[in-house]
């Protein structure tokens, strides 16, 4: 009985030692967990503060948005979730990637404006300036009542207007306006800038080094720069009809050819004969061109003198290059001794092509109409 009874009180006092130690597991897992929770939430807390301060100075950021971003187990995917995480994911990577919010800030509205006054120095052009910088009307000083004027910003620009498009005479005058610029110079730069973009571009600097000379087409540039004390550019002044003193530096330049304007007429490869020479008459001399390397803005040519006993031909006028400028119905040649203007008459109705030509500047051609007959749809005898 005694040993039954110790057996039962044995088994007894090993259960309670079992509920005890189980109680103390249960509590220390409890205590753990509460550390662990104590934890989270400092930091959580910590976190939710500085969230908050992004939020505000962003001040369109979501705060749940950021306290997920600070929490890197948080930002794991939970099933069910991955949809959330990445839309959001997305949202972000669209507005970091939207070209238009990533350029904004560094777009210079100024910039836009910038006309670039190489681009209007030849053929006329110089009159889309006004529309292209939105320029107001003022009076034009050095035109007076022959000539227009415009301003904006400081930078003037004057024309005359009893002469050609192509032939009229042009002041630009700059005080300080950024809003033009010339082969990239502009006001601020340096002297020295200049001088290396002018060079390359053909002109000439004159002995003091802010004047600059050029021939284009033919006709004289001069380009004089404001400096201050810096060497620093603070504005110039630019035309095409310099007088004076000035202009004997251009003795012994050589004329820079441009790019000319897209023709509007067809000017065909092959021989425009003087007409006189096509008639059952006899004629004992005549002129004819030969036309070479048709571009979209020019052409080759040559003009021989024909002996019409013997049909040999005579060189008279060497091979050069005709450029079409103005509304690019005619072009011209700008030589050193001589200028040559090429017309297109259109006697025999076949515009756009050009089976007409006729040539001032150079007294023998004068006066006289050449014709190719070899034009296809255009044949004749």
């Amino acid at each position: 009985m005694r040993e039954g009874k110790r057996k039962k009180i044995s088994v007894w006092v090993m259960w309670c030692l079992i509920l005890s130690i189980c109680a103390c597991g249960l509590a220390g897992c409890s205590g753990k967990k509460e550390e662990e929770t104590t934890a989270s939430g400092e930091s959580k807390s910590e976190v939710s503060a500085e969230s908050k301060s992004v939020s505000e100075s962003a001040g369109d950021e979501d705060q749940s948005t950021a306290e997920t971003a600070q929490t890197p187990l948080e930002t794991e995917p939970v099933e069910g979730t991955e949809g959330a995480h990445t839309d959001s994911g997305s949202e972000k990577t669209d507005q970091e990637e939207d070209p238009q919010q990533q350029t904004e800030p560094d777009q210079d509205p100024a910039q836009e404006d910038t006309v670039s006054l190489e681009n209007y120095i030849v053929n006329g052009e110089w009159k889309k300036i006004k529309d292209a910088l939105n320029m107001r009307s003022v009076e034009s000083h050095q035109f007076g009542e022959f000539g227009e004027g415009y301003e904006i910003d400081g930078f003037y620009i004057n024309w005359s207007k009893d002469e050609p498009d192509e032939e009229g005479a042009f002041t630009m005058i700059n005080t300080g306006s950024t809003s033009v610029d010339i082969y990239g110079v502009k006001v601020g730069d340096g002297i020295g800038t200049a001088d290396s973009v002018f060079k390359e571009n053909g002109w000439t600097s004159l002995n003091d080094g802010r004047q600059y000379i050029v021939i284009f087409n033919g006709r004289d540039l001069a380009i004089d720069f404001d400096l201050d004390e810096n060497q620093t550019i603070t504005g110039w002044y630019l035309c095409n009809w310099p007088e004076g003193d000035f202009s004997e530096n251009f003795a012994g330049l050589v004329n820079q050819q441009v790019n000319g304007v897209p023709a509007k007429i067809n000017v065909y490869e092959g021989e425009y004969m003087d007409e006189q020479a096509r008639t059952w008459q006899p004629v004992t001399e005549y002129y004819t061109v030969i036309v070479e390397n048709v571009t979209e803005d020019s052409f080759d040519f040559t003009i021989y003198y024909v002996n019409g006993s013997d049909e040999n031909r005579e060189v008279v006028f060497r091979t050069h290059t005709a450029i079409f400028e103005g509304d690019g119905t005619y072009a011209r040649y700008h030589g050193q001794e001589y200028n040559l203007t090429f017309t297109f008459p259109d006697g025999r109705n076949s515009y756009p092509d050009a089976v007409e030509m006729q040539i001032d500047g150079y007294e023998p051609v004068e006066g006289l109409t050449f014709n190719n007959n070899s034009i296809p749809g255009h044949e004749f005898g």
